[in-house]
């Protein structure tokens, strides 16, 4: 039986804007800037011979995932389409991007196996988005490509054809963050920043410029993140230190490989109870 390898990338938000949060919903109103890494989670797919699916998961992060999780959730949406036409999946992943922690693990894992089942004549791009949306509000952001995209206030995605170069030291603490909670505590709001129909330019400066609204409330939810991102600022190794969505992954930002190859060994040995990885925006 053929067996097909995936790669499923972690995401970091450049910046994150919270605009505000609708009457008759729950999730926030936002605008963001978001790039892909090359941390990503290893998937193995291949038809199954049994009568139902296997969705597996291994790995150093693989821990604590519930039988219902988002990449089940997608083939029984396509069952419920009769759209994989009787056959069943068997699915493994190996899960290196740690959970709760701001880098869309779980959602780019569903994003991954939509991109298959595209790629495969299975779905067409308009069926894929709307089961992204089912799924959660951040899959659709790994559908199609790996490109950095703009998250517009109304939902709408422009991706960007011009790479942003930036190597990246993450650092993450033992736990991770609760979304739902992170959210519902946020007492920060901008005003609207990207426009669809404005050229946008984007470069380090304008990151630099930018924020994540998140980190407010993650900080008063956690008050050891707070504490680890200021101990990252007192290092003084990297040009920006953001938390990345609503956490738990703080990102220190370079310009130059070697200099964060170097700050990886300092941050290491500083913030050595912590997860601490060297990574790249792709």
């Amino acid at each position: 039986m053929r067996v097909n390898k995936v790669k499923s990338y972690a995401k970091i938000n450049l910046t994150l804007n919270i605009l505000g949060k609708p009457i008759n919903s729950k999730l926030h109103k936002i605008e963001s800037l978001i790039s892909f890494i090359d941390l990503a989670d290893n998937i193995s797919i291949s038809e199954n011979k049994t009568n139902s699916h296997q969705v597996k998961f291994n790995g150093k992060f693989s821990k604590g995932i519930p039988k219902s999780n988002s990449v089940s959730k997608v083939l029984s949406l396509l069952d419920q389409k009769n759209l994989l036409k009787g056959k069943k999946y068997k699915i493994l992943i190996t899960k290196n991007i740690p959970q709760k922690s701001g880098m869309g693990g779980g959602s780019m894992n569903a994003a991954s196996i939509l991109n298959f089942f595209l790629r495969k004549r299975i779905l067409n791009l308009k069926n894929a988005e709307n089961y992204a949306k089912k799924i959660g509000s951040d899959v659709i952001l790994g559908l199609k490509n790996n490109k950095t995209k703009i998250l517009f206030s109304n939902n709408k995605l422009k991706e960007l054809n011009k790479k942003i170069n930036f190597h990246i030291v993450l650092i993450k603490p033992n736990f991770g963050c609760s979304t739902e909670k992170v959210y519902s505590r946020n007492k920060i709001f901008s005003k609207k920043q990207y426009f669809e129909k404005k050229n946008i330019k984007i470069d380090k400066f304008h990151i630099f410029d930018g924020k994540n609204d998140l980190e407010n409330s993650a900080f008063k939810t956690y008050p050891e993140l707070k504490k680890l991102k200021n101990r990252a600022l007192a290092i003084q190794k990297g040009e920006l230190v953001r938390m990345t969505g609503s956490g738990a992954t703080i990102v220190v930002y370079f310009s130059s490989k070697v200099s964060a190859k170097n700050a990886l060994k300092t941050y290491k040995r500083k913030l050595n109870k912590n997860w601490c990885i060297l990574s790249k925006i792709i």
